[in-house]
């Protein structure tokens, strides 16, 4: 079972900082292998950044990310796709 951690949202007072010193501290405690950050910067120009993760991996993460994505519109949009 994968365990997600989402970006912070207008809910979420948390900053981008603490999202990613709190994601690294989950990290180390879980024994991660492998990672894979993105961030927007405001120019609209994106950093990415790569640790043990070989061009498949990196491919396996994107799957994993858009599943999540899928999920949350799904969540967002129940009634659209389920019989009441």
């Amino acid at each position: 079972m994968a365990k997600i951690l989402h970006f912070p949202t207008t809910e979420n007072e948390q900053t981008i900082e603490e999202f990613l010193k709190e994601t690294a501290e989950i990290a180390k405690s879980d024994e991660a292998i492998c990672a894979v950050v993105a961030c927007k910067l405001p120019d609209g120009s994106w950093i990415t950044g790569y640790k043990n993760a070989d061009w498949g991996t990196r491919n396996e993460a994107i799957g994993h990310i858009q599943a999540d994505i899928i999920d949350q519109m799904i969540l967002s949009n129940l009634d659209r796709y389920c019989d009441s």
